[in-house]
Formats: structure tokens, sequence, C-alpha cells
């Protein structure tokens, strides 16, 4: 009887897990998920990530400066999830006795995404503007974790 009532309960929260999974948004595009799996060096992976990166931040900008709040804000956690697994892949590959000159490059980007993010915020809504100053908090230890793998 219990497993009569509860089934129908499973399987709608089961269907509800997996369209919320297919609507959460990818963090590359096609080209740079297929240079991320042919890439062998931790700097080519790197370089990916700045892509990424780059787009990312780009249209970020482009939906804060037409109004389109809840895209930015969607667009942001894919941000977020970019730096979070850079940051794993790049401390788990690191090569201590080199000096990567990709990480530098990455790490410079991010400082100024940073700078820039602050001037996004004061055309934000209010929902957006605590979403915005979370990431920079993520974001400034990412990359305080950078100088120290650059400069430890």
């Amino acid at each position: 009887m219990i497993i009569r009532t509860l089934l129908p309960i499973l399987l709608f929260s089961l269907f509800q897990t997996t369209a919320f999974a297919a609507d959460a948004p990818e963090i590359y595009a096609s080209s740079e998920k297929k240079r991320l799996a042919s890439s062998k060096s931790l700097d080519n992976r790197i370089r990916v990530y700045d892509t990424a990166f780059e787009r990312i931040r780009k249209e970020i900008e482009n939906d804060i400066r037409d109004e389109r709040f809840e895209n930015a804000a969607r667009t942001l956690g894919v941000w977020s999830a970019l730096l979070s697994e850079s940051l794993a892949d790049i401390e788990a590959n690191i090569n201590p006795r080199k000096k990567s000159g990709r990480l530098r490059q990455y790490e410079i980007h991010l400082r100024q995404a940073i700078s820039g993010m602050r001037t996004l915020r004061m055309r934000s809504s209010a929902e957006l503007y605590d979403a915005l100053v979370s990431f920079e908090e993520q974001a400034e230890e990412t990359r305080s974790k950078f100088m120290l793998l650059l400069f430890n």
C-alpha cells in the first residue's frame, strides 16, 4: 500500500530532476568541448577555459545592458561553474616547477572581469546585484588561488 502511494511521487520527482538537468545551460560551446576533450596539455585546456570565460563574460554584459536580468543570472551560474571546474583542473595538473604563461593570461582576464563586474552591478536589478557580489567574491578567491599557484 505504501509503495503504491509513493510510486507516483517518486516518478514525478524523477521526471522533475531529469527535466531540470536537461534545462541546465552548458558551460562550453560545442567547439570548446571538442578542443577540451582533445587537449593533452594543461596550457591548451587553460586556453579553452579562457575562451569560454570571455564568451560568457560578453554574454552577461550583453544581457545586463539589454536588461535581460534572468538570463544574466542563469549565465552567471554557468560562469561560476566554469571557474570552479577550471580551478580544480589547474590545481590538479599544474607543474609547480614551470610557470604557465596561459595561467598568467587567464588570471589577468579574471582580474579585469572582476573590475568590470563592479560597473555592471550598477546597471543590474536588485536580485542580480546580490548574485554579482557573490560571484565577485568567488572570482576573487579563485584569482587568489591562481596567484598562489603562479608565485608560490
